[in-house]
């Protein structure tokens, strides 16, 4: 799963390839639905809530595609898998640092 590197405030700046840390205002949101189709044809809907920026591991956005865009606008990309994010934080010498996983 790909994934951005984030500092680790509440609500996060982030690193730009070259380690640059960049604000970036995106619009958190507190829940989230999630609508999923079981093996034996069932819909459920899971409400996920709690304290962006991520909650079980979704990014809790409104909007994943226009985060992505606004942040790319900043010079910042998701890295293609985690070990990728974390190879490039080592060769940047960042000392502290989280992953928000960008499906």
């Amino acid at each position: 799963m790909r994934c951005l590197l984030v500092t680790g405030h509440r609500l996060p700046k982030f690193y730009k390839a070259n380690g640059e840390v960049v604000e970036v205002e995106l619009n958190y949101i507190e829940s989230k639905i999630v609508a999923e189709i079981d093996e034996e044809g069932v819909l459920s809907y899971t409400i996920f809530g709690g304290t962006p920026p991520t909650v079980r591991n979704l990014w809790m956005v409104d909007s994943i595609e226009k985060s992505l865009v606004k942040l790319s606008t900043h010079d910042v990309f998701p890295y293609k898998s985690k070990l990728a994010a974390k190879e490039n934080a080592k060769r940047l010498g960042l000392q502290t640092f989280k992953y928000i996983p960008v499906p």
